[in-house]
């Protein structure tokens, strides 16, 4: 084996700006390590990187933090911990980092290091100064397993333009300049993310620009996204699609802050392969487990979480994987519930394909349409959420408004769409019937007498 070790900082900005030094990650061979430095270790009061990284106690998550050996921190099959294979992008964008980094899609280490200036939330890698020598944090792991670290190997810097945006449909980092999105944005991070249809699927920009208006319109906590034409972008590639989607993203401040963000992939743990989960009711009660356990305003985000489930089971939204939800930390430290993103009715491109195009989904679609009110309660009992009547109520409330307002705004989405979502709301799922709900029982005062 090589006896050089390659090397990055790592970074995690704060809300007020400042790019504090938490740790180092590095690459011997195939192994791929995370190494924490002293100084976030020993803060009680450090920012939040990952609530995978949090134990029970101070004094669990410190051993969480310097464990020399957990999957969390080092893995020996050449990829990274899962918190940071979220970070790298799939498919073709995927490929187009690694085009732009002259090394392999499976190198992840190049990978991160390509994107290193424009990850997802706060987060910021590069190359350690050449005169800087290995940093003690990673010799030291390194050298009590028995490892032969004699020299630093070379990283190059980050591409200038390169970004890690996490996901599967092709799209671009990009900064407002004057009244042009620019994707070449001279090393700095992007506070725009563009998305591009498909070959395949023309209508995508439309089909989810339109699944944003239906659910700002149930009052659901939403990205800020705006349909654009090709002439309002400055793209590094010619591209044969008139309208394009410009999302603003919520892990950028106004002054391009950085603020930081976690998918719940990152949050339970699960690798990018591995985004579906192991099952709708696991992976939600989990969710809701953990938001209702550690979010900084646990009943509003219940309520936003289920409100946005129902939403999306009637919309046909069958893509709302682990990667599509997220935790956003204002404070750097605790979580809340990040907006909603991602609202595609996916099962508006089941017609005119065979069967088993989209198997994965129609398999979630088929489990979705029989989920009914009674399964939603169980849900919310599993997770041990409290309240639960009063959650189910608010809830067959936006499923009510759904019926009674969507119709008018689908009159201008794509025809597959309008009639995948009709369908649904006329009785083609359980929850479209909504059993009459009587409010709560208020308590009585306690009494005061002596």
């Amino acid at each position: 084996m090589s006896t050089s070790i390659r090397y990055l900082r790592m970074f995690l900005h704060s809300p007020a700006g400042a790019k504090n030094l938490i740790g180092y990650l590095s690459q011997y061979g195939d192994i791929l390590r995370v190494s924490f430095n002293d100084d976030y270790v020993n803060d009680v009061g450090r920012p939040t990187l990952s609530l995978a990284y949090l134990g029970a106690s101070e004094a669990a998550t410190r051993a969480i933090l310097t464990a020399p050996r957990d999957v969390r921190l080092s893995r020996s099959d050449g990829k990274w911990p899962s918190y940071f294979q979220n970070l790298l992008p799939e498919g073709h964008n995927r490929d187009r980092l690694a085009a732009q980094r002259g090394c392999g899609t499976d190198d992840e280490f190049e990978l991160l290091a390509a994107a290193g200036h424009d990850l997802m939330g706060a987060i910021e890698v590069e190359p350690v100064p050449a005169d800087e020598g290995i940093p003690d944090a990673v010799r030291h792991w390194h050298t009590a397993l028995g490892l032969d670290v004699l020299e630093p190997g070379f990283v190059e810097f980050p591409v200038e333009d390169a970004a890690a945006l996490p996901g599967v449909i092709t799209k671009f980092s990009a900064v407002l300049e004057g009244r042009r999105y620019v994707v070449k944005r001279h090393g700095a991070a992007g506070s725009t993310i563009l998305k591009l249809p498909s070959t395949r699927h023309p209508d995508l920009v439309v089909n989810e620009f339109k699944g944003y208006q239906l659910c700002k319109a149930l009052g659901l906590d939403c990205a800020n996204a705006s349909v654009i034409s090709r002439d309002d972008a400055e793209l590094p590639e010619n591209l044969p699609f008139e309208d394009i989607l410009a999302v603003q993203r919520f892990d950028r401040g106004p002054a391009g802050q950085r603020i930081h963000m976690e998918e719940f992939a990152q949050v339970l743990r699960y690798d990018p392969k591995h985004k579906y989960g192991k099952g709708l009711r696991k992976d939600y009660s989990d969710m809701l487990r953990v938001i209702d356990q550690l979010s900084a305003r646990p009943a509003q985000d219940v309520q936003e979480f289920v409100n946005r489930f129902v939403t999306f089971i009637l919309m046909g939204n069958t893509d709302a994987h682990l990667k599509n939800w997220a935790f956003r930390y204002p404070d750097g430290v605790e979580p809340e519930l990040a907006p909603l993103y991602d609202p595609v009715c996916v099962t508006a491109f089941f017609d005119g394909v065979s069967e088993h195009d989209y198997a994965l989904n129609r398999a979630i679609d088929k489990t979705v349409r029989a989920f009914t009110w009674d399964d939603l309660d169980t849900l919310l009992e599993r997770a041990r959420v409290m309240r639960r009547g009063r959650v189910l109520q608010v809830a067959k409330g936006v499923a009510a408004k759904a019926k009674a307002d969507w119709p008018e705004l689908l009159g201008d989405a794509p025809d597959s769409m309008r009639r995948a979502i009709s369908e649904r709301l006329a009785g083609g799922v359980a929850l479209a019937k909504i059993p009459f709900a009587p409010a709560p029982a208020r308590r009585a005062p306690p009494s005061t007498a002596m």
